[in-house]
C-alpha cells in the first residue's frame, strides 16, 4: 500500500464509526465504478459507439447547437 494511503486510512480510524462507514462506502462505489467503465471500454462494441457519439456531437457542433464553456458556466 502506498503512504498516501496509509495516511488517508490512519486519518479515517480516527473518525466516528458512521463517518469510516460513508467513507468506505464511497471508496468501494468509487472502485467498482471505475471497474465497470474499465470493463465497457474493454468492450470491442465501445469503439464503434464512441465514434458515432464523436459524430452525433460534432454535428450538433457544426449546426451551431452548441455553447462554449467557460469558467463555471458548466454549472
Amino acid at each position: 500500500m502506498i503512504e498516501r494511503l496509509k495516511q488517508a486510512f490512519e486519518q479515517a480510524e480516527q473518525r466516528p464509526e458512521a463517518e469510516q462507514e460513508l467513507l468506505a462506502q464511497l471508496l468501494l462505489e468509487e472502485m467498482q465504478s471505475e471497474d465497470r467503465w474499465t470493463a465497457l471500454f474493454a468492450d470491442p462494441r465501445s469503439d464503434a459507439l464512441l465514434e458515432k457519439l464523436v459524430a452525433e456531437a460534432l454535428a450538433e457542433d457544426d449546426a451551431g447547437e452548441t455553447e462554449d464553456i467557460t469558467g463555471d458556466s458548466f454549472l
